[in-house]
């Protein structure tokens, strides 16, 4: 029996099939390729995205996802941009992800999703700061001490900021990563999650892999 991600991802190239994608490329800000493929890069990976499916054709930084369902989850997500139909631009003004969910989804219950990064950089920073740097994230200051930004193009039209919370005696350390509001324009609340469960898994694979 297939996994609810597998048919998922089959639906969403079945969508694929009817989209324009020279004018989606175009909006989202997206590169074209020969053969009528669109190009995707995400987290130093990149996927061919076509009519017949998605896949997995380059990677810059080598790392894999240690659940098989995240490899579905993200190319269904790369599918949903691809077939986005806003014409949105980022606003610069970041929240957390639970703010989408209109009050369903609390910070509380969506802080699962970052327990990966925090086992794996939870307590180096100088391990966080090399993985950055090798995804050419951005660092734009100690917002206050110990409280460290970055900034990331997680797709070209959804900057992210990941957020480093240094710990103490009497609190541990903690990531918090913030969308631009925007980013609910081009994706459905229960992709966006998606979206974010494969950004903090393959962030934290990532830096599994430079161990």
């Amino acid at each position: 029996m297939k996994l609810g991600c597998e048919q998922t991802y089959e639906w969403v190239v079945k969508l694929l099939q009817e989209c324009d994608f020279g004018e989606s490329a175009k909006r989202l800000g997206l590169e074209q390729s020969g053969g009528g493929k669109i190009l995707v890069n995400f987290l130093d990976r990149k996927y061919a995205v076509t009519k017949s499916g998605i896949e997995l054709c380059a990677e810059k930084t080598v790392w894999a996802f240690k659940k098989k369902g995240h490899e579905y989850d993200v190319k269904s997500v790369i599918g949903y941009y691809v077939l986005s139909d806003a014409r949105a631009e980022p606003l610069n003004d970041f929240c957390p992800l639970s703010s989408f969910s209109h009050g369903i989804f609390d910070e509380g219950r969506s802080g699962w999703m970052n327990d990966a990064l925090t086992k794996v950089y939870g307590s180096d920073y100088n391990k966080f700061r090399e993985s950055a740097g090798r995804l050419g994230m951005l660092f734009e200051g100690e917002k206050s001490a110990g409280q460290y930004v970055w900034a990331y193009s997680l797709l070209p039209k959804i900057p992210v900021k990941i957020v480093y919370y240094e710990g103490d005696d009497e609190f541990p350390s903690k990531l918090q990563i913030l969308y631009d509001k925007s980013a609910i324009q081009f994706y459905k609340f229960e992709p966006l999650a998606a979206l974010h469960g494969c950004f903090t898994a393959g962030l934290a694979a990532i830096g599994d892999a430079a161990a």
